[in-house]
Formats: structure tokens, C-alpha cells, sequence
């Protein structure tokens, strides 16, 4: 009999499957339904954006390596009845946060980098957070570290929280040096990844 923790792939397939769903469907919209919105003057990358995309990437790494250390030989822990409802429904709502902020964010890119024309992204999930889509990174974590509380799932959260901050940060600063004022009018009434709290 297959385990029912088998179905923690199915979730993580279907969250990656909306995110490139989404991303094909922005894609083909093209920039026609973009808002309007300040747009950078020059390309320009973060500095040591690559070296954060990798750190991110470690996480992923200690995340996928710990689900199928413990589910693939059906060692998942016990943690409380119903951690695997939980789980999913925390992973769907970081799929949804992305897929939302992905529909809002014409100039998305994987590392730090602003084209010429890229848009400052300020409505729907940006209106409450500065960085949706990696706080969607952030519930896929927590949501299979919920399903399966091992300590590598939870330290994959840990890293990937860690690596979601400081691409954050490397990213506003970037966005400050393009969009300036705007930005910063932007940072103060926006939090990062928890409206009202941080």
C-alpha cells in the first residue's frame, strides 16, 4: 500500500505547476494588461545576487533531500493528527500568494536584476508585502516541514528563511539605487514578508 505521504510530491508539483502555469499565461498576456507603474532607466544586478541564489538554493537542496530521506522509506514523524492537512493547506496558500504576485509582477527575473524598462511592482500582494514570492517560498518550506517535522525539513525552513531575507534586502537596496524616492515611500508603508509585523 502506497503512503499517504507520497501525496507531499503531488502538493509540491502542484505548487511549482502554478507557478509556471501562471509565469506562461503572464507570458502570453504579454505587456499589454501591465499596470502602470514606475519603470527602471538602466540595467542593473544586485550585488552578490548570484551568491544568494545559490544560498536559496541550498535550502531547496536540504528541503527536497530531507522529504525524500523521510517519506520515500516512510519514516515521517508524527508531530500532531491532521499535520498533513495543515501542511498542504500552508503550502496551497503559498502557491496562491505566488501565482498572485506573479500576475501583478510584469519584470520578474531569478536573481536581483532590474532590465531596462522593469517595472516597480506596488498592487495586489505587493500592496501588503515587498517580497510575496519569496514568502511563498517561505510557506513551501514551513508547510512541508509541517507535514514532514523532521529536523532537516526544519532546518531547510530555517535557510530558506534566511535566503529569502537577504535576497529581499539585496533587492530593495537595488530598488532604492533605481526607483529612489518611490521605493522608499514604498518600504515605509509596506513590510517585507508579514504585514504589520516585519
Amino acid at each position: 500500500m502506497l503512503s499517504p505521504d507520497l501525496g507531499l510530491y503531488v502538493v509540491h508539483f502542484a505548487f511549482w505547476s502554478s507557478f509556471g502555469i501562471t509565469r506562461t499565461l503572464q507570458r502570453a498576456r504579454g505587456d499589454a494588461a501591465a499596470p502602470v507603474a514606475p519603470a527602471a532607466a538602466a540595467e542593473t544586478t544586485a550585488q552578490y545576487s548570484r551568491a544568494l541564489l545559490i544560498l536559496h538554493s541550498l535550502a531547496f537542496g536540504v528541503m527536497y533531500f530531507g522529504i525524500g530521506n523521510a517519506v520515500i522509506p516512510g519514516r515521517v514523524p508524527e508531530l500532531f493528527p491532521g499535520q498533513r492537512i495543515v501542511g498542504g493547506l500552508i503550502i496551497g496558500l503559498g502557491a496562491a500568494l505566488m501565482s498572485w504576485a506573479l500576475t501583478w509582477f510584469q519584470s520578474w527575473r531569478f536573481r536581483a536584476k532590474l532590465d531596462a524598462g522593469h517595472q516597480l511592482a506596488t498592487g495586489g500582494p505587493f500592496h501588503y508585502l515587498r517580497h510575496p514570492l519569496y514568502m511563498g517560498l517561505n510557506l513551501l518550506a514551513l508547510g512541508s516541514a509541517i507535514w514532514v517535522p523532521t529536523n532537516t525539513l526544519w532546518i531547510a525552513v530555517v535557510l530558506m528563511v534566511i535566503g529569502s531575507d537577504l535576497r529581499g534586502r539585496a533587492e530593495e537596496r537595488l530598488l532604492t539605487t533605481a526607483f529612489g524616492d518611490a521605493y522608499r515611500n514604498y518600504a515605509l508603508r509596506t513590510r517585507r514578508f508579514l504585514p504589520g509585523i516585519y
